[in-house]
């Protein structure tokens, strides 16, 4: 989950066709932002998955999850009497509604996916300038403790090993001991390397 960085930036993106999910927009902001491929699907997957596909309406509100099925939904969790719910992580890559609001238009284009991933990935892309390492980087994403930091990292980088081996050598994870393969859905796998094939043509 994503705690606040101050990035200063208000990145909202309108929505077209074919960017409705998160699969598709990981690929497209990997490649806009020159991040290893896979690393941002592998984040929304830990972040967001259920049944191995990243969730655009995701909600963590406290410490419940909620997968709602629309982004009407979704709002009705988070918009209580006084306004959003600052307990609030949203969209596929849970993005803290207290720390980044303000960089959006409105709790609707922060759920949007193509805005909500677009502002995740300026975000790593900046942990990785400061901390020259992917793998801080993803640490610092997540935001807690040196412990669930390096669980976390590990967790993404079990997801990334099946994505693309050559992107998880980038993580360079230490200790994460045996890990069971993590669940991705076939059509997660799929949108993923007609991503990549779209992304270099031969």
């Amino acid at each position: 989950m994503v705690f606040g960085l101050g990035l200063g930036l208000s990145l909202d993106r309108p929505a077209h066709a074919g960017e409705n999910d998160c699969h598709t927009n990981t690929s497209i902001v990997e490649n806009q932002l020159h991040i290893p491929k896979g690393l941002l699907l592998a984040i929304s997957l830990v972040e967001s998955g259920e049944d191995g596909v990243p969730q655009p309406n995701a909600l963590s509100l406290g410490y419940r999850t909620v997968h709602t099925h629309s982004r009407a939904d979704a709002l009705r969790h988070i918009q209580g009497r006084n306004g959003a719910r600052h307990d609030a992580f949203v969209g596929c890559m849970q993005l803290s509604v207290k720390h980044h609001r303000a960089a959006f238009h409105s709790l609707e284009s922060m759920l949007e996916p193509k805005s909500n991933i677009w502002y995740a990935g300026h975000m790593l892309v900046r942990l990785h300038n400061d901390t020259g390492s992917w793998s801080r980087a993803v640490a610092r994403y997540q935001g807690g403790s040196s412990r669930q930091s390096h669980a976390y990292v590990c967790r993404v980088w079990n997801h990334l090993a099946e994505l693309d081996w050559k992107s998880a050598k980038t993580l360079e994870p230490r200790r994460c001991g045996e890990m069971n393969p993590p669940e991705i859905a076939p059509k997660t796998r799929k949108a993923f390397l007609q991503a990549q094939v779209a992304a270099n043509p031969e």
